[in-house]
């Protein structure tokens, strides 16, 4: 039998311990430790998210403000389960194949995303522009198709990045349209994630949603990114 490189061998023996806090549904106790381990080891992997680049240990424990101790279990769990690879220099970590095999499946059962895409990427290539159509995750925007046309060399998004919902005028529609309840729901969670600058976000999102009962679509001008315009419109046909 081969034998395990250093690293790996502590990537299985993480993951060995771990996996039992993470799948045990037998009993109270067990289950909510379970559940809380499950939930961590997602919200690490949501770090990644938008990000093109492996990150460090020191990063991810910045970005979730888990203890270092959490982070270095949960990434050899993760790395050895195929959720993380590590990179070539063997401290940095990234998403491994088996992250990039839910996304796939994610795309493989959206009906809309395969109607939709030859009908966006006629249109970027007839106006010469970029289209995108987005669903919501949390306080984001996640891309599930993206079309260029063929002068485009500005923002360049993919499938898979996130934009925020505060900062694109996708984002802003997509609360526009949620029920009163729901909409006042993201908007608190928008304007505490904003910090000192919530009441300026929420009133620019205030704002987008008169632009959107008025003339049916809402922009945003290099909010996101410098020199970019994004612009969305209401679809008054109903999927």
């Amino acid at each position: 039998m081969r034998r395990l490189e250093p690293a790996k061998a502590r990537d299985a023996r993480a993951a060995e311990a771990a996996l039992p806090d993470v799948v045990r549904e037998d009993g109270g106790a067990e289950a909510s430790v379970g559940t809380h381990s499950l939930e961590r080891a997602l919200q690490l992997l949501k770090v990644f998210h938008g990000s093109a680049k492996p990150l460090t240990h020191a990063e991810l424990v910045r970005r979730t403000s888990y203890s270092k101790a959490s982070v270095s279990r949960l990434t050899a769990t993760l790395v050895a389960l195929g959720y993380l690879d590590r990179a070539p220099d063997g401290v940095r970590v990234q998403i491994g194949v088996r992250g990039l095999r839910l996304g796939h499946k994610y795309l493989a059962n959206s009906l809309v995303q395969r109607i939709a895409q030859p009908i966006m990427q006629d249109f970027a290539d007839r106006f010469d522009m970029s289209v995108g159509l987005a669903v919501a995750d949390q306080l984001d925007m996640v891309y599930i198709q993206y079309c260029n046309g063929r002068k485009i060399s500005t923002l360049r998004l993919g499938v898979g990045r996130t934009v925020p919902m505060a900062l694109s005028s996708i984002g802003r529609a997509y609360v526009w349209s949620q029920p009163p309840e729901e909409r006042q729901r993201l908007l608190f969670g928008i304007w505490k994630k904003s910090g000192e600058h919530g009441p300026q976000v929420v009133a620019k999102m205030e704002r987008a949603f008169g632009d959107l009962d008025n003339h049916g679509y809402c922009l945003a001008a290099g909010e996101y990114q410098r020199d970019t315009f994004d612009l969305a419109p209401v679809s008054r046909t109903p999927l």
